[in-house]
């Protein structure tokens, strides 16, 4: 610059005269001048500076204070007063003023220097006292944090302070803390803060995030928001903030919300370039963070949108901005579809597709503004389909693919072309025309030509494979074209084999060049260079079986994939991807045409087996998969019959057992019905893979299988590895239906005992019927014996099923019945094909079959409707009668319908104590008949058969000629009440024709009255062995009774009949082993008609009162305590006949009925026979053994001549008087004298010759 003139070459040497003299008073610091001297010193010193940056512009600023070091002397005076608060606030002003008009004093008060012309601190250490010191001052807090600042744009400062013991964050935060509404002490702070930041480490960072430190950061927008100056390095501050992941998150929760705050910011100041830039770089972060939820709600890409812009020329905010919106574009468009926003608002989701053009536009050489728009403008397209409409040369068109094609050309081994190269793959996807531009533009060359240049940049291949992928969708290259972009991808695939993401688009170009129609040589070159990468990848593995699927059409393929192991290489895949759809379908396609062209070994089949039944089981309803995978098993089980047990070990007949079941439901075409009743046509050939599917399909309740296997010949009594298969079924109950089914094909009895003492367990009632049926049930005989079972309780809904209804059961076709006419039919149609395949006679085929087999036609219309023959089921074409052929070795049709008809016609009934399928049982006709049938040398018709077994034989028409049951046993069975049996109304309707009643031996104590009441037509009621301790009267209510026995309770010790009350039907009344003392009282009224009184047990001691009963036949008072019996006892007891009074201690006994054949009066005190015994004429037996007697009178003072047996053993007779009369005991067929003191054996002798002694009987 020119010099002035003359006056101001004078003011100019004034100033250097005055700063001279100025600098001299500041250096004479050891004078101790006046602290307002030193004040003013400074203060001068100042203004001085002051006027040379802000009064005087013209002149240069350094030139008055370049090299007077002035901020030597300055920093002394600042050491020596630290308390000083003048000194210190005109001080570090004066050396911010120093900084600001000559910077070198920013390089010349480093501490290196200062420390060694003078002992005193450096400036980081005064700088940090005076904060310390002064941290109340709130004019020094100001000039502290400005001169703070400025010493921080030193580097070596900078480093200095952070390593100093007084944390420098500290002071500053507590500054910002102390004075949070003054403005420059946080705009101050905040530039502090920003600069500090940027020179910590991620792990600093943290910390003060953890502390809540930020909190004062985020309170200045909330003190100044309108303040630009300072929420500009706030903004700065809190970004630097922003970079470690942890403090992110923070940032983006708590009561105040980061991304709250910064929108408000945007739209506060939409005019300030830099406040804009700031933000959208802090939102970038911010997004990085994976909040992009949040973000969207909260209207954030509005703003950013608005930015990008209002800016577009401005670099770091459109690469910023724009990589905000790349990641949030999935956000932003699903929320969009859930607000269902109008068709007027769509156009707003174009907002930043001009933008994004213009970015690529105004900024081809800035790689960071290129990346971000090629990864917006990918993801716009993505989300929003109809948006390629817009790329073009045309009005109101974008001709971005242009840009970003140059894009992708200028920056190739950058990762502005992985972007670019996915953003012209979305658009070659969706955009046939924008595809076939870029063919005719040689997009594909220049991609190859780039493979060329970076061989070795596995992000350069991957992305270049992407867009040659979508670029040859639908396309038909020229051979050359072809030829060279195989070879560039196979050289790449070999470059980057360890790279999957290489690998993966590589063989997804690949495939575009796998045609049948293309060569097997390039076909089978690419399969085995990548045969050993089918195990990295999911979509490696789809893009792997494709490829193989492609070669293996080739022909003399198969046979190089098979020696390579592709089998195994199959399997593999599919075992380490077992849940991806695509893979399994695939791989299960694939297998199919390997298998059929290969022997297997057994531990290859071992894999296949597991493999197959998982996937099938995995995807059950996926029809694809599942049609392969039949396929592939029966293409394995025409190689190996062997097969079939190993599908069986792994579970298949749980898969084919779901699958024939939905046949049933019309949920699979009439080609798979067909694939899956040949399948199980095969399995179900072994009979024991038949007896295995058949315990599965019971475990699994599928009582269609069941039946179908039960008639197809399977062993429902064969042993299995725990229980019974009825016992399992009870076990896990709720399928009364298979339990019946079960029960109707022959289930062994000690097996259906098993099988109801678990259900009762479980209270299963309806499948305690069914078995109870089975065992209780006897048709015959109208009666149901459920005795002995010790159910411990009783439930009416036990007993309603037991008694049969009258109307007449109408025979129905089942569905296991069609689906095993249909199994047979293909097991059939197998056998005469092998049988043709196997004779050398060309004539002894389907003619010579017929010939030698008898053909049995069964019209089943629910197979017809269920399975509907065609050519595709059927090769012979028939649509009618379902056709079968009798095999010696397997079921026969006429077998089938034997069993079928026994699974239809219900449970068969067993008698009690028999087995179901032994001699006596409804099922033995069917087996003579399937005996006779098998050994027979021609099958008949099976409508001869079925002529033989008709509905008429079923339960319901036995039960018809019987109408009702009349005999009900419950006895033995710990009941302690049947009151739920008496109040329920559907029971009672068939108890009302009970006959017969047994009870015994239970736990009652009493039965109910309205019971007795609905028994009106029982004649028999067992009562003996329970707990009754009183009569119930009303049992003498019941109209029909005839028999009642009560006997073996509590009754007791009397027993008083109501005399108003007549039962003349009651015969017999047992009354043995209570407690009672008497008779009855006013038994003769009751029971007039009584003829058998059984008394026996008692503690009766005397008969004192007379009988009165003139039916009375049978009387027995045995075993009691009963001394004697009144003259008049059996007055009016006519037609007794048996009169039983043993073990009591009667030593008479007074008139007796003439009518009395037979007298047990053993065990009493009697001394000599009664002369009322010996005066009866009709006597045939006396017992009066183990008495007192001591003579036995001779025949002729016997009335009777009609004698049988006299039993006088064990007795003190000694003489027998035989002289006389003899031949009156010639009837005499018994004689016990044993145990006497009989002597004369002669005697003996003479008895001989007139009477039949038994020889054992005389000692």
């Amino acid at each position: 610059m020119a010099s002035g003139g003359p006056e101001e070459e004078e003011a100019v040497a004034g100033e250097e005269q005055a700063l001279r003299k100025l600098v001299v008073r500041l250096q004479n610091v050891q004078e101790r001048k006046r602290l307002e001297t030193l004040v003013q010193t400074l203060s001068d010193l100042l203004e001085l500076a002051a006027r040379q940056s802000g009064e005087r512009p013209a002149l240069p600023s350094p030139r008055l204070f370049s090299g007077k070091n002035v901020h030597v002397p300055l920093l002394l005076v600042v050491d020596l007063y630290p308390g000083a608060a003048g000194v210190q606030q005109m001080g570090w002003s004066l050396l911010c003023k120093l900084i600001e008009i000559c910077p070198s004093t920013l390089q010349n008060i480093a501490p290196k220097d200062v420390g060694k012309d003078w002992e005193v601190l450096g400036v980081h250490q005064q700088i940090l006292k005076m904060l310390t010191v002064h941290k109340g001052n709130i004019n020094l807090s100001v000039i502290g944090l400005k001169a703070l600042n400025l010493l921080l744009m030193s580097d070596i400062i900078a480093f200095l302070l952070l390593e100093e013991e007084v944390d420098v964050f500290s002071l500053v935060f507590n500054a910002m803390h102390t004075f949070p509404k003054n403005e420059e002490i946080q705009q101050h702070g905040c530039k502090a803060l920003h600069k500090l930041f940027e020179k910590v480490p991620e792990e600093q960072l943290t910390e003060f995030v953890e502390s809540k430190d930020h909190m004062i950061i985020l309170k200045v927008f909330k003190e100044f928001p309108e303040k630009e100056e300072v929420i500009l390095p706030a903004l700065y501050s809190l970004h630097s903030l922003a970079g470690p992941r942890n403090n992110v998150e923070v940032l983006m929760s708590g009561n105040v919300r980061c991304y709250n705050v910064i929108v408000e910011i945007m739209k506060s100041f939409p005019s300030s370039e830099t406040v804009q830039e700031v933000s959208c770089c802090l939102l970038h972060k911010l997004t990085l963070g994976n909040f992009f939820n949040i973000l969207v709600l909260h209207k954030v890409p509005e703003v950013i949108v608005k930015a990008v812009t209002t800016y577009p020329e401005n670099a770091k905010l459109q690469a910023a901005a724009l990589s905000c919106l790349a990641l949030l574009t999935e956000t932003i468009f699903l929320n969009r579809d859930l607000e269902e926003r109008k068709e007027e608002e769509e156009e707003e989701k174009l907002c930043w597709l001009e933008a994004c053009y213009r970015a690529l536009e105004l900024h081809r050489k800035n790689t960071d503004v290129l990346e971000a728009a090629c990864w917006a403008l990918k993801n716009l397209f993505l989300y929003q389909r109809n948006l390629h409409e817009k790329i073009g040369d045309g009005d109101n068109q974008f001709p971005i693919d242009r840009e970003v094609m140059l894009s992708m050309l200028m920056h190739s081994s950058s990762k502005v072309f992985q972007a670019a190269a996915s953003t012209l793959a979305i658009l070659s996807q969706q955009n046939v025309n924008i595809r076939k531009t870029l063919l005719a533009k040689g997009i594909h060359m220049n991609v190859l030509d780039i493979m060329r240049k970076h061989p070795h940049s596995p992000e350069v291949i991957e992305s270049a494979c992407r867009i040659l992928n979508h670029v040859f969708e639908g396309s038909f290259p020229h051979l050359d074209v072809m030829t060279v972009a195989v070879s560039e991808v196979v050289k790449a695939m070999r470059k980057h084999e360890k790279s999957l993401s290489v690998q993966l688009e590589a063989l997804r170009v690949l495939l575009h060049f796998m045609m049948p129609s293309k060569s097997s040589k390039e076909s089978s070159f690419v399969y085995f260079k990548n045969k050993q990468l089918f195990c990295c990848h999911c979509n490696i593995q789809k893009c792997g079986l494709k490829l193989l699927g492609s070669v293996a059409e080739c022909t003399g393929a198969l046979e190089i994939l098979t020696q390579q192991g592709a089998t195994d290489t199959v399997l593999h895949t599919l075992q380490m991807y077992p849940d991806e759809q695509d893979i399994q379908c695939l791989g299960l396609s694939l297998l199919r045409s390997l298998i059929t062209r290969k022997s297997l070994c057994i531990a290859t089949m071992h894999v296949l087996s597991a493999v197959l039944v998982s996937t099938l089981r995995r995807f059950k309803e996926v029809t694809e998969i599942q049609m392969h995978g039949f396929h592939a098993i029966l293409a394995i089980l025409g190689l190996s019959p062997c097969f079939a047990k190993l599908l069986v070990n792994e579970s298949f007949d749980t898969v084919i057992f779901y699958q024939m079941s939905m046949c049933f439901t019309d949920q699979r075409d009439q080609q798979f019905q067909s694939l899956c009743c040949r399948c199980f046509a095969k399995i179900a050939e072994n009979d024991e893979l038949k007896n295995t599917m058949l315990e599965k399909a019971c475990m699994e309740y599928n009582s269609i299988m069941a039946e179908c296997l039960l008639l197809l010949g399977a062993d429902i009594n064969k042993k299995t590895k725990t229980n019974s298969l009825i016992y399992q079924v009870c076990e896990k109950g709720s399928n009364p239906k298979l339990v019946e089914l079960l029960l109707a094909s022959g289930a062994r009895e000690q097996d259906v005992r098993s099988a109801l003492t678990i259900s009762i367990k479980r209270g299963d009632s309806q499948i305690i019927s069914l078995l109870l049926r089975k065992l209780s049930l006897d048709v015959t005989n109208s009666s149901i014996c459920l005795g002995g079972f010790g159910f411990g309780r009783l439930e009416p809904s036990w007993l309603i099923p037991l008694f049969p209804d009258k109307l007449t059961q109408t025979r129905k076709q089942s569905a296991g019945s069609a689906l095993a006419r249909m199994v047979l039919k293909f097991q059939m149609k197998n056998i005469s094909e092998d049988r043709s395949r196997a004779s050398s006679d060309p004539n002894l085929s389907e003619d010579g079959v017929d010939r030698n087999y008898d053909w049995n036609f069964i019209p089943d219309p629910l197979v017809d409707s269920i399975f509907p023959l065609s050519d595709d089921i059927d090769s012979e074409g028939s649509e009618g009668p379902l056709f079968t052929k009798k095999k010696s070795n397997s079921i026969a049709v006429a077998d089938l319908y034997c069993r079928e008809m026994a699974c239809q016609r219900g449970s068969p009934t067993l008698p009690r104590h028999s087995y179901s399928v032994g001699p006596g049982s409804d099922y033995e006709p069917l087996m003579k008949q399937r005996r006779k049938f098998l050994l027979s040398d021609e099958s008949p018709r099976v409508s001869k058969l079925s002529s033989n077994i008709r509905p008429s034989d079923s339960l319901s028409s036995l039960i018809s000629e019987k109408e009702y049951i009349k005999s009900l046993d419950l006895s033995s069975n710990e009941l302690e009440n049947i009151d739920a049996i008496s109040q329920n109304s559907c029971l009672s309707s068939h108890l009302e024709h009970l006959e017969k009643l047994e009870l015994h031996q239970n736990a009652l104590t009493n039965i109910p009255e309205q019971l007795c009441e609905n028994l009106k037509c029982l004649t028999y009621l067992d009562l003996h062995s329970n707990r009754f301790t009183s009569f119930p009267a009303y049992l003498l209510k019941m109209n029909c009774i005839a028999n009642l026995d009560i006997s073996r309770n509590d009754i007791g010790p009397s027993l008083a009949l109501d005399p108003c009350l007549r039962c003349p039907t009651l015969k017999q009344l047992n009354l043995s082993y209570n407690q009672l003392v008497c008779t009855p009282e006013f038994l003769t009224s009751v029971a007039e008609n009584l003829e058998q009184l059984l008394l026996e047990g008692n503690k009766i001691s005397c008969l004192c009162s007379p009988l009165c009963l003139k039916d009375l036949k049978i009387l027995n008072i045995s075993k009691n305590s009963i001394s004697s019996l009144s003259e008049d006892v059996f007055m009016g007891c006519t037609k007794l006949e048996q009169f039983n009074a043993r073990m009591n201690i009667l030593e008479k006994i007074p008139d007796l009925s003439s009518s009395i054949t037979s007298l047990k009066l053993s065990q009493n005190c009697f001394t000599n026979v009664p002369e009322a015994i010996l005066l009866l004429p009709h006597l045939r037996s006396v017992d009066l053994s183990q008495n007192k007697i001591t003579s036995l009178p001779g025949p002729m003072h016997w009335k009777s001549l009609n004698l049988r047996e006299l039993l006088f053993n064990h007795n003190q007779i000694d003489v027998l008087d035989l002289s006389e009369k003899a031949c009156a005991w010639s009837r005499l067929e018994k004689l016990h004298l044993s145990h006497n003191k009989l002597k004369e054996a002669c005697l003996l002798k003479k008895v001989t010759t007139a009477v039949k002694i038994i020889p054992s009987s005389v000692k």
